[in-house]
């Protein structure tokens, strides 16, 4: 009996060696809670996540094209990240990253990661961001195009960034009033959108989009 188990031990089969398999995570995501689907006044949530250690700057814009920046809250807070850790950007005093403000429409949100911090002292002032630096949005009809050159002008000379967004609808709210006969289509109305992500390393990448229910 001892003689067989020496026998099978000398010819187990050794286990096969562990195999780095690539992680299939993307550079970097932003999500919102809600599906990105808000009615108006309703707060939202904003979740960014990279795969890496980096330094992260979040940029807005909503339907009616003002600009505003989620993250670093303030110009000289930290943009450090860590790799693999999700992040909600908080507003003030800690709440939602913002308030779907928007009168109906949709709105952008694009999410930046470098490996050097962002430049932003032409954007600041008196320690808070400069609205009127980071406006001219107004009556253009891709504010990705525009949210992606401001954060070119953050970056450092040399350095290339790499970049998703995420975009949002805002539905408006229609309240019964006094008519005389009922109103059907009084309440919500909206629709549910197709997320956008796009992933590229500034002057090459690829595009890709999907559902957020998929992450």
């Amino acid at each position: 009996m001892l003689a067989s188990l020496l026998f099978l031990a000398s010819h187990a089969i050794a286990p096969s060696p562990a195999v780095n398999t690539p992680s299939t995570d993307p550079p970097i995501r932003v999500w919102f809670n809600s599906d990105g689907s808000y009615g108006y006044t309703d707060r939202a949530k904003v979740y960014a996540k990279a795969a890496e250690d980096a330094y992260l700057i979040v940029l807005r814009a909503d339907a009616a094209g003002r600009i505003r920046v989620l993250f670093p809250l303030d110009p000289g807070d930290d943009q450090r990240i860590a790799a693999g850790k999700k992040y909600e950007l908080k507003g003030r005093g800690g709440r939602e990253a913002f308030i779907a403000d928007d009168t109906a429409g949709h709105g952008t949100v694009i999410a930046a990661i470098s490996s050097s911090p962002f430049r932003v002292d032409r954007f600041a002032r008196d320690g808070h961001w400069d609205t009127r630096a980071l406006s001219g949005l107004e009556g253009r009809d891709d504010p990705e195009d525009v949210l992606r050159n401001l954060v070119q002008q953050m970056t450092p000379a040399g350095e290339r960034f790499v970049y998703a967004v995420a975009t949002y609808v805002v539905s408006e709210r229609y309240v019964r009033g006094p008519f005389p006969y009922p109103d059907p289509y009084a309440g919500w109305w909206g629709y549910d959108p197709w997320w956008g992500y796009r992933s590229a390393a500034f002057g090459f990448g690829y595009r890709a989009w999907y559902r957020p229910w998929y992450w």
